[in-house]
């Protein structure tokens, strides 16, 4: 409509469904857009309108009125947080809860009946209410508090539900009570009976606190549902509540990146160059410290959001730009050396009092600069010395035991020209850790359990945990969700973009990688027509790996660059155009049909872009595309071995 004034929302957010509408449509309202008006914009029916609409006004009425008693019960029975109501009057979300607790005001938890009124429900499933008034029945026995990861998104999801479905049942083996707090209906640790106590609530410090404030646990678990639970445990300790394993202190050596730092150098670890940078002035003025390439993150990121690869001062001056949102003095922009070309790898241990089990090292197929959460990976390492995998397990131990880690403990490092950089430290359950586990037999979330719970380990069950004593080869394979989205693009870096992983198992590693790639549901194609786009320094070391692919009897088409640097190889190549040269072009070609998978390596954002509708045409037509070297390179070893005939199924147990 015309009369819709000059305002901070976005009428194609408000119009079209996405992740944010909600929050615009809300804005809306505040500024004055009438629920006619957003019933012709979103078709949205108008009774839900009418209850965003009755929340915005409301909102009107906390600004006017006091904060007594019976102004806040029905703010609270609106569903008006502490925060929100705090920032509504310009106060602190404490100076609320305390305003609350003086006219005790409290919620309720009440029941919900899993089995419909037919049989007694065996599992105690609460909810909040202001509504009304109900006894949770105090507990008998001594309970433990598991905090869940919270909604499924990118960066985090099942693997943390691997963990706290663990976690709980190795708790309830040690005779305590467990009580599990999450919000996702999708997870196994909310069936109803996974866990003696179910809270299904946000996962805010508000709610935990109410609910810790109703059962009264020993202590509280943080470490098994990803980033979310450790966010949380400064301010539930705040309140009173005990946080088992790692301390508060322990956690911030891990988290604060000056700290970290410091103790990296007092155990002669090397780290890689770094500087914090507040705003787009700052960065230039400290770039020159760093280097190019650099990997730039804002701080308190969740699954690599808003990581960046930066290749020169332009893309460095973009990031800022397109960023400004997310960084501050106080939030500061990390801007890490990149490493081009190392080996990453994943450490995962955990650490009792007196005692330390290594889960394992997990080698990342990609060099350095895919999400670890991306990235395949194999255990035990195919390409690390066994000099260098004992130093690993060396500095590992020492970091654990420098920052007083009790739990799980999950390293990434770097390996270049033999050379170990830590790149970062997670003291918490990790992503790799399911993999891991079920593919070492090592029980680590128990362990991790124990290590929380104060329990000492014997020297000789310390021992009978030997990662190293695989008699199989494992690799992680990688789904990721571009064919759902149309604007998706399947180029990996820094930013995570996976949804789901898969295990191939086998005696070889091309045996593993085969499997893998086929339960990742990414084809394996007998013969056919290789496309190539190749940037640069990719050409000659791919040489020995095109030469391979000609033996087994592929074909290759390629953009005239790449095409040019075959035949002069002595590789018979066809020549296709750029989307930008004209039709038909390489993009044509793979719609078509005529290519049978593709390998698309780029760098530079120009070129990123350049190159996007070639990764949509194999996303849209399912033909694998591999956008690394070192993956091309696992695709092809895989394609050799899928031909050696039948490949049998490698059960974990017998």
């Amino acid at each position: 409509p015309e009369c819709i004034p000059d305002i901070h929302f976005s009428l194609e957010k408000i119009s079209y469904p996405n992740s944010q509408r909600i929050w615009h449509i809300f804005q809306a309202f505040r500024h004055g857009l009438t629920i006619d008006q957003l019933n012709e914009l979103t078709k949205i029916h108008p009774w839900f309108l009418e209850q965003v609409y009755a929340i915005v006004e409301f909102e009107k009425e906390i600004k006017k009125s006091e904060l007594d008693a019976a102004t806040l019960l029905k703010a609270k029975r609106k569903g008006f947080t502490d925060a929100r109501i705090a920032k509504l009057k310009n106060k602190k979300a404490e100076d609320v809860r305390k305003l609350r607790q003086n006219f005790n005001l409290k919620p309720s938890f009440l029941q919900v009946d899993t089995c419909a009124g037919e049989f007694l429900s065996s599992t105690p499933y609460y909810y909040s209410t202001y509504w009304s008034f109900a006894e949770v029945e105090k507990p008998l026995r001594p309970m433990v508090a598991v905090i869940g990861s919270g909604p499924n998104r990118i960066g985090q999801g099942i693997e943390f539900d691997y963990s706290c479905v663990r976690g709980v049942k190795a708790l309830q083996k040690l005779n305590y009570l467990v009580a599990m707090i999450n919000s996702n209906p999708e997870t196994v640790s909310t069936d109803y009976d996974t866990s003696d106590y179910l809270f299904f609530e946000p996962l805010t410090s508000e709610a935990i606190t109410e609910i810790f404030d109703v059962i009264k646990p020993v202590g509280f678990i943080a470490q098994l549902g990803g980033q979310t639970p450790i966010n949380l445990a400064y301010d539930l300790e705040k309140n009173g509540y005990k946080l088992l394993g790692s301390t508060l202190d322990s956690l911030d050596q891990a988290e604060d990146r000056k700290i970290f730092s410091r103790i990296c150098r007092e155990l002669n670890l090397k780290i890689p160059q770094s500087v914090m940078s507040g705003s787009l002035d700052e960065a230039m003025a400290t770039e020159s410290l760093v280097g190019y390439p650099m990997i730039c993150r804002p701080s308190y990121v969740l699954g690599g959001r808003r990581m960046e690869v930066i290749e020169n001062k332009l893309e460095l001056q973009s990031y800022f730009q397109r960023h400004h949102d997310f960084i501050s003095p106080q939030n500061p922009c990390l801007m890490d050396q990149f490493l081009s070309g190392a080996l990453e790898v994943d450490v995962d241990l955990v650490r009792g009092k007196n005692w330390i089990v290594m889960g394992g090292v997990v080698e990342h197929i990609e060099a350095a600069g895919v999400h670890s959460g991306d990235s395949m990976g194999v255990v035990p390492p195919q390409r690390l010395k066994p000099e260098t995998l004992d130093k690993i397990e060396k500095m590992s131990c020492e970091l654990a035991h420098k920052m007083d880690i009790l739990g799980h403990l999950n390293l990434q490092l770097a390996i270049k020209h033999d050379e170990i950089f830590v790149l970062e430290a997670n003291p918490r359950s990790s992503r790799s850790l399911p993999f891991l586990a079920k593919a070492t037999q090592i029980p680590l979330t128990d362990l991790g359990i124990k290590a929380q719970m104060g329990i000492e380990l014997t020297s000789a069950e310390v021992r009978s945990y030997n990662w190293k004593s695989l008699k199989k080869i494992c690799v992680k394979g990688v789904v990721f969700p571009f064919k759902k989205f149309a604007e998706s693009d399947s180029i990996l870096g820094p930013e995570m973009k996976s949804t789901g992983e898969s295990m191939g198992r086998g005696d070889s590693y091309s045996e593993a990688l085969v499997k893998a790639f086929v339960s990742s549901s990414l084809n394996l194609p007998a013969s056919g027509e290789v496309f190539l786009s190749l940037r640069d320094k990719d050409k000659t070391p791919m040489l020995p790996l095109l030469k391979n692919l000609k033996k087994q009897g592929y074909s290759f088409s390629a953009t005239r660059g790449t095409a040019d640097f075959l035949t002069q190889s002595g590789i018979e190549c066809l020549t296709l155009l750029k989307v930008h040269e004209g039709r038909p072009n390489c993009v044509d070609r793979i719609r078509s049909g005529q290519v049978s998978f593709v390998i698309n390596t780029t760098q530079g954002r120009q070129s990123l872009e350049a190159s996007f509708d070639i990764r949509r045409g194999c996303t849209d037509y399912s033909i694998p595309c591999l956008t690394e070297s070192d993956a091309a390179e696992a695709f092809v070893m895989a394609l050799e071995k899928s031909k050696t005939g039948r490949i049998e199924v490698s059960p974990l147990a017998l």
